[in-house]
């Protein structure tokens, strides 16, 4: 077994306000809903902060520490995901886990309180 962090990075690119964006995440209840499950910011976001980070521990998967990054792009904004399992001989699988989230994210701006460009 493996005693290395596995990390992954996932981004999908949003048809949305850049700063609508950071204002959704950076809202633990929005988080809650995306993830479905309830999490803690690090730290206080800061007034358009690019990255937000959390601890995450999922049934099966362990502890692991998520950064959010949103970045202006032409189409929108662009959400990246990195996750850095914090337990040993994590599964590569942990990068195809990021698949159905990253929809829900796309679902729940397109359709929650979140109003795309």
């Amino acid at each position: 077994m493996s005693t290395l962090a596995h990390t992954v990075e996932r981004s999908i690119i949003l048809d949305a306000d850049p700063e609508r964006v950071r204002e959704a995440l950076a809202d633990e209840s929005f988080l809650a809903e995306w993830l479905g499950t309830e999490v803690e910011l690090d730290e206080a976001p800061a007034e358009e902060a690019e990255r937000l980070s959390f601890h995450w521990h999922r049934e099966g998967w362990g502890e692991s520490q998520v950064e959010l990054i949103v970045d202006a792009v032409a189409a929108g904004a662009r959400v990246t995901v990195i996750e850095t399992s914090l337990e040993p001989g994590a599964s590569p699988l942990l990068a195809a886990a990021w698949s159905p989230p990253l929809a829900r994210l796309r679902r729940r701006l397109a359709v929650g309180r979140l109003a795309l460009a």
